[in-house]
């Protein structure tokens, strides 16, 4: 079994830092550390791996992300895919929500590029212009579900104009033609707009879209409730509703329940993401499950190969899976 510098950290009665400081003589430490440190790699044959030996005294050994939103599970899932991996280095990860803020997320840029951060991932809702704010940022960047494409950024993302075509195909194979749709805003390129083309494309193409349909939030459940209740008070006959995401869909949920409407016999609800929220409600959510937890293994694994200073990547987007969870929200009509 592979030897970490958590295990030689614990071993030793010392910090993962310390241990780094040792093995690459990067930062002074006392003798009896240094040779407590060394009994212990040389009595487990622990070998640095690539990352460990890159770093030195010119390292922060901090690696930024920075989020949309802190309250949103579905960053704290990718967060989590990112934080198994640094567990193997001697890294640590620091985090910066821009609360949807563009302003805010060019604060932080600025903010992690004077700290001197080694690298930045960062997960973005394009509704700015990051390419600009990254123009002198002069570190290693990886950019997880953006629609904002560089020839120096890599992508991590799956294919949200397909998921959303196959969830709307998916509800009319059940029988439902009156399908609403509670998008995000059309600026964010992904989570906003290509699952809305998914959906209208799918209902265009078999000549049932109603663009009166369609209304607005900002992925919260609090807009999945207030989208919901005007949806109703249109008073126009809606079978199913598609939302963005799956907080949107347990609001817009909670407002049929509370109106008496029964789930799915009377309207059925699909979401989009799988956060934990949608198996544990009743009923249960129909959804798109993403791979959150491997996006933030794939982003972290391809930084780090800047870091390195890989010349060349084997490619620039790293496209990953989706899948269709269906549930207990729809059933055939």
């Amino acid at each position: 079994m592979k030897v970490t510098i958590k295990e030689i950290a614990e071993r030793a009665g010392v910090s993962k830092a310390t241990v780094s400081r040792v093995l690459n003589n990067s930062k002074p430490v006392s003798n009896d550390i240094r040779v407590r440190v060394m009994a212990v790699v040389e009595a487990t044959g622990f070998k640095p791996n690539a990352v460990a030996r890159s770093l030195s005294m010119k390292k922060s050994h901090l690696i930024g992300i920075i989020i949309p939103d802190l309250s949103n599970p579905v960053f704290s899932k990718i967060i989590q895919g990112i934080e198994a991996k640094l567990r193997e280095t001697a890294y640590s990860l620091v985090i910066a929500a821009t609360d949807f803020e563009a302003s805010k997320k060019r604060e932080h840029i600025e903010v992690f590029k004077d700290r001197g951060i080694d690298g930045l991932i960062l997960i973005t809702d394009d509704g700015d212009n990051t390419l600009e704010m990254l123009a002198d940022f002069d570190k290693p960047v990886v950019m997880i579900g953006t629609g904002q494409m560089s020839d120096e950024i890599p992508v991590v993302k799956i294919d949200n104009y397909a998921a959303a075509k196959a969830m709307t195909e998916k509800l009319l194979s059940l029988g439902h033609t009156s399908i609403a749709m509670i998008r995000g805003p059309l600026t964010d390129i992904q989570s906003g707009r290509e699952r809305f083309r998914g959906y209208r494309d799918v209902l265009q193409l078999h000549g049932c879209y109603d663009e009166a349909l369609v209304f607005s939030g900002m992925y919260t459940f609090e807009n999945g409730y207030e989208a919901m209740e005007k949806l109703m008070k249109d008073e126009r006959p809606v079978s199913a509703v598609f939302c963005a995401n799956d907080l949107m869909a347990v609001g817009a949920m909670r407002f049929a329940v509370e109106k008496g409407f029964r789930i799915p016999e009377e309207i059925a609800f699909a979401g989009f993401d799988d956060v934990d929220i949608a198996c544990m409600m009743t009923p249960s959510l129909t959804t798109i499950r993403q791979p959150f937890a491997m996006k933030g293994e794939t982003a972290i694994k391809v930084l780090f190969e800047l870091i390195e200073g890989s010349e060349k990547l084997d490619k620039m987007v790293y496209e990953l899976p989706f899948e269709l969870i269906e549930r207990e929200s729809t059933s055939k009509i």
